[in-house]
This record gives C-alpha cells, structure tokens and sequence, in this order.
C-alpha cells in the first residue's frame, strides 16, 4: 500500500490572493503546512498547485523542503489528484490543502492509520474545527472520480463525487464528542490570518497539537474575536451555484416545431386524440418539446413535420422489424397492389401464409387472418368459449381495445358491468393467483390468455406450470404473441421458451408495418371457425398477405432474429452500464430482454423523468418513448450513437434530480399514463 501526502495550494485566491506568501509569524503561510506535515509517516510527499505563473514560486519552495510538485489546471483540482495518483503510483491519499496553516500532523496520522485499519475508500474526519481538515482516499477512487465527476464542484473541491457515491466505502470519523466545526480557523481572508497568528503566538511554539489549539479555544475564546465576520464556506457554496448554472447549460437547444404544433392544432379539432392509437397520442409525447406527427420514415429514422430526423426504437409499435419502408417487402408488396387486393373469392395467397405460418409456428396447425392483434385475441375468445361451452375467461398482459379486454383497465367507459365481470385477471409469474380463480370459478373457465412474456421474465416455470394447470382445468391456453411473434424467435415465445399453447395469436411483425394478424392452433379447436362468426370484408386482403410472407421469408433466409439479439445485447448492455457508472439504480432501469425491453423511470417523478429524458433525446436526434424493438437497421453505428445521446442525457436527469430542478428544465407537457390496470 502506497500512500501520498497531496497538498494542495495556489494564490490565485480571489478572497485573499497570494494568501500562501502571506507573512505569518515570520513564515510564508505554505510553509507551514510544509513543516507542520514533515513528520507525518507516508511514502510520498507532493505540492499540488496549477500551472499559472503565481504558482511557481509555490513549487520552488516545495523543492526547498524536499517534496515533490507537480503543476495542473487552475480550477480542476481533481485532475491534479489524479495526477499525483498516476505520477506517484499511490494506493492511498492524503489530502489537506494548502490554507490550513494550524494543521496537526498526528490527527493526520491517525486519520490515514483508521483509514487503513477499516479499509475505506474514503475517510474525513468530522466535527472538528474548520482549518484541521483531513480527507484520505483511495487512488483509485480519485482516478474513477476524475473519469465520471462533471459538476463544477465536483472538480474543484476534489471528493463531492466520492462523498457522494452510494458505491464507495466511506467513513466519518468523529474524534470527539463536541462539534467544533462551526470554529474556521482556514486561511480564506485576510482577517482569518489575524486570528490564526494570534492562536500561534499564544501558544509559543511551532509544534503543537490540535487539542492543545482547541483547550486554548476553549480558555480563551477572545481569540477568535474577529474585526468583521466573514462568510464560511463561500468558495463550496459558490460552486455550488456554477453547478445549477452548469446543469443548465446541458440542455440541448430547443427543437423547431412550428410545422408540428400548428398541425397539433388542427388535428384537434377534427379527430378526437389526435391520434388512432393512445400510444401515439399525444399522452406519449412532450407538447411543445418533442414532435407529435411524422411525414416519413425510412430504415430506422423518422422525419417529422419540420424536417427533425430521428432514430426511432418503438418502431410503430414494434411492427417494422426490418426498418421502415422496407425494399423487399415494399417490392412485394406493390407487386400485389398491381393484381388487386380484395377480391370476390379468396386468394391462393392465403393458404400459401397458412403453410408458411405451419411450418414456422409449434402450435400452428391452421390459421385464420385479421387486421390487429385485437381481432385475434377476441377470435381467440370467442372460439375458447365455444370449444369449451364456458363463460369466463382468465387474462393476464394486454391483449387490446376489445371489451372484454380493455373493461380490466381503468379507460373502461362505454362497457358493460356485464362484460367486465366476465374477464378475471391473474398476476404474471404467481401460478397462485391463476389456481385462485380456477377454484373459484370451477369448470367455468374458458380460457387462460396471456402474453408469454412482456418485459418481465418468466420465472420458476411460470409458463409450464400455466400450460399443466389449463390442461388441468380443462381449459383453453391461448399465448398473446402479437408482440413476441416473430421477434424472440421466429416460431414466436413459445418456441424460445419450449411450452406450446393450444391457440396463439400473432400481429405486429408479422407484416414489417402492413396491417396483418392471425390466430393459430390445433385443427380441432381451429376447424370450429366453420361455425363461430369471424368474418370482415379485408380479410385475406392480399396486400398484407404477401407483406407478412416476404417479411417471414427474409426474417427467416437472413437470420435476422439472431442479430436482433446481438444488437439488443449491445444496446441493454451499454444502457445498463451506464445507469451502474452513474449510480442511477434508484432513479432508472432496463428491464426486458435483448431483443425487446425498457428503459424506465422509478419513483413519484417517473413521469417527469421520462419528460425530460424524451425532450433531451429529442433535441439530440433519438425519439424516446421507454419502449427499444430492435429492428434490422440498428446497426452498430446507431446503437453507438444512441449509447452516446443516453449517457448525455442520463447526466442531465440525475443532476436535476440532485439538484431538484426537474420541473425548471421540463420544456413541454409532461406525459401521461394511457391507463392503469385495476
């Protein structure tokens, strides 16, 4: 263990300049702390001033006494205690600085001896006079403060980063009972050489002790009389206000959104929500700070209104996994729209996708096609209760607008208690609560559904035990897969996870962002559509059908899901190490799986944090919305580009969380909820 004595000092003081040649009981002021300090017991003793020219006397005098020097930058203080650390190879530091003349080398030797005793990254002594000062900290702790500290105090006073920290093991050690540290006995003003002279003299002698200076105090507190009072602290506290200055100065310039807002306006009066779905309202979007329209997209930029691009990772709500407006798909496509779409009799088409979804998916042994997942998942319903002759059903996830869905949340206006009563919800991952309502409601459940996985992981065969229970129970388990198809595998959860329901239901990146859905199972469930009602005239609409064939196809002659994962590791990855290295746990996390997860908020400001994080990613070109659908053009250029925007970002929101200036840098509307679960 190798341990430095780091003292720092310059005279570019602006409450007292040269205060270090000050004349003091006929010393300059540095060198007392210089011989005060020579019996302390370390391996290395360094000067650490700046490199302004009024400093270089300061290190011919340290090479008078026989320590080392070493010259940085005026104001970043902590990258000179870096310095000395990779300079001086030093394990341990001990830090005092250059204004406390009176300081006590066998309180610093203690301080640095109970450091090493408990094993701390960081010792400060407490409660004793302001001019006693003693920090000890590990070297590597100041290099790791030097990597990531921003703040302006955080560079200039050295240890706010460390002290900080909840990762570093810190102790405040407190020598006596009695708190002296409203007592300033540092050298910041003129006046406080006045006092500190006077406590010298009276003592008669150079070495002294601190309890001898403090027993002085305590007999004569006429010594510290002073001619005017002075403000303590004032160099922190100035700081302290660049820091607020300095948060600011991190957000990014306003984007222009003329064109957007004056449509925003219009739109409202004619189409309820501005939006066709909740989730691209503007409920989800900062008014007045982000856009609210696109005119365009292409791979995984969107443009908006006003000719702001973005890379988008909500990719239409994970329905383009191969970017926007995608070649292939589109040839494919326009192919079919030359031939007609809708037509008298059905398409060959769509046994062609049957086939296809058979030989891809483990339950598929037919299909029927719609539009949205929510047309599949109530199909799958409404054939659960015919198979079954039951009335109930057991849900768990989202599964769309439908009543007997949507009447579990709380925007249920518009649908009967009736309905509602007939949906019971379970909790994903307690089997407990699923064999609560099949003993409650005995032989009249339908069907379970449920998304095999949202961004929660199944944990302790949830899903096997679910699969046994319906089988149990004589019920029906329908998989939700409209967001899981064709992205966790290409034959959907079920296959990644190895447990096979009796229905399931697939949309989103079936058709790479043409409308499509279908509803797969065994042909002796799936044969009663001869009989249940499901039927709509673009059904079977062939535009779709060749999208979501062409899509299946490349996903599958490209192995573009395997990339997803890799890419969607990365990017977690890189999120996750950030929140770490920041020391975020308790204000943001990732939670899902690499080829599909979150980027969230914790805390009663959730949503004011996401606000702000959306309009600052915004401003840097990156559309935020929580949600990252890892599609085929998030390459490794974007993610490295998106890991760059985060980390700006992330710095921004836990400072304004330190600094409580949350709602000061909030520019727009703050987002709201699309609903809650009851």
């Amino acid at each position: 263990m190798r341990t430095g004595l780091v003292v720092q000092a310059r005279n570019g003081s602006t409450r007292f300049p040269k205060k270090m040649m000050a004349d003091l009981v006929g010393k300059k002021a540095i060198e007392w702390v210089f011989t005060r300090l020579s019996k302390l017991k370390v391996d290395v003793k360094v000067l650490a001033t700046s490199i302004l020219e009024e400093d270089k006397e300061l290190i011919n005098i340290a090479k008078r006494f026989v320590w080392y020097a070493l010259a940085g930058h005026p104001t970043d203080v902590l990258s000179r205690y870096a310095k000395a650390v990779e300079d001086f190879s030093l394990d341990l530091v001990v830090r005092i600085t250059g204004d406390c003349p009176l300081i006590d080398p066998e309180l610093v030797q203690k301080a640095l001896s109970k450091a090493l005793e408990e094993n701390v990254d960081y010792l400060v002594l407490t409660g004793i006079i302001d001019g006693f000062d003693v920090e000890v900290i590990k070297g590597e702790w100041i290099l790791r403060a030097y990597q990531r500290a921003k703040l302006p105090s955080e560079r200039e006073h050295v240890s706010p980063y460390i002290r900080k920290s909840k990762k570093a093991k810190k102790l405040f050690y407190r020598i006596h009972e009695e708190d002296l540290s409203h007592i300033h006995l540092s050298l910041d003003y003129p006046e406080d050489l006045v006092i500190i002279e006077r406590i010298i003299k009276a003592l008669g002698k150079e070495d002294f002790t601190y309890e001898e200076v403090v027993k002085l105090i305590k007999e004569k507190p006429e010594i510290l009389k002073r001619e005017k009072e002075i403000p303590v602290n004032e160099g922190y506290l100035k700081s302290l206000r660049q820091d607020r200055d300095f948060i600011r100065s991190l957000r990014a310039k306003p984007l222009k959104l003329e064109n957007s807002l004056r449509h925003f306006e219009k739109t409202k009066t004619l189409i309820p929500n501005c939006s066709q779905t909740f989730s691209k309202s503007y409920l989800q979007f900062s008014v007045g700070a982000v856009p609210l329209f696109v005119k365009e997209g292409k791979g995984c930029y969107l443009t908006d209104l006003d000719e702001n691009t973005y890379i988008d990772y909500t990719m239409g709500l994970g329905a383009c996994i191969l970017g926007y407006a995608f070649e292939p798909v589109i040839e494919r496509v326009e192919k079919e729209l030359r031939r007609g779409t809708v037509f008298t009799l059905p398409s060959y088409l769509e046994t062609e996708l049957a086939e296809l979804l058979r030989e891809t998916i483990p339950c598929c042994e037919m299909a029927r096609f719609g539009k949205n997942g929510s047309d599949v998942t109530s199909a799958g319903v409404r054939l659960a209760r015919a198979y079954t002759g039951r009335k109930y059903i057991a849900c768990c996830g989202y599964h769309g607008w439908q009543d007997w869905y949507i009447g579990t949340t709380t925007r249920d206006r518009g649908i009967p208690e009736e309905v509602k009563s007939l949906t019971l919800t379970f909790e994903y991952n307690n089997i407990q609560s699923l064999e609560r309502l099949f003993e409650e409601y005995k032989n009249q459940i339908a069907c379970v559904i449920m998304e095999p996985m949202g961004v929660e992981e199944p944990k302790e065969d949830f899903l096997q035990k679910v699969r046994e229970l319906t089988q149990k129970r004589g019920a029906l388990l329908i998989f939700d897969e409209v967001v899981s198809g064709f992205r966790f595998s290409l034959g959907g959860a079920q296959e990644y996870f190895g447990v096979v329901p009796d229905l399931a239901c697939f949309g989103k990146a079936m058709g790479n962002g043409i409308p499509i859905s279908a509803i797969v199972g065994r042909s002796e469930i799936m044969e009663l559509f001869e009989e249940v009602f499901f039927s709509f005239t673009f059904g079977g609409e062939t535009a779709s059908i060749a999208s979501a064939i062409a899509t299946i196809q490349y996903l599958r002659d490209k192995k573009v899901i395997p990339y997803l994962w890799e890419q969607g590791k990365k990017l977690k990855q890189g999120i996750q190490k950030l929140i770490e290295d920041k020391e975020m746990e308790d204000i943001a996390f990732v939670k899902g799986y690499d080829v599909r997860f979150l980027l969230d908020f914790v805390g009663d400001n959730s949503l004011k944090l996401k606000t702000l994080f959306q309009q600052e990613c915004a401003k840097r070109g990156i559309l935020f919305t929580g949600s990252h659908n890892m599609a085929l053009p998030h390459d490794d250029k974007i993610i490295e580009k998106t890991l760059e925007v985060y980390d700006e970002v992330l710095d921004i929101v836990k400072f304004a969380m330190e600094y409580d200036m949350v709602d000061e840098l909030i520019e727009g509307q703050i987002l709201q909820p699309v609903f809650r679960k009851m």
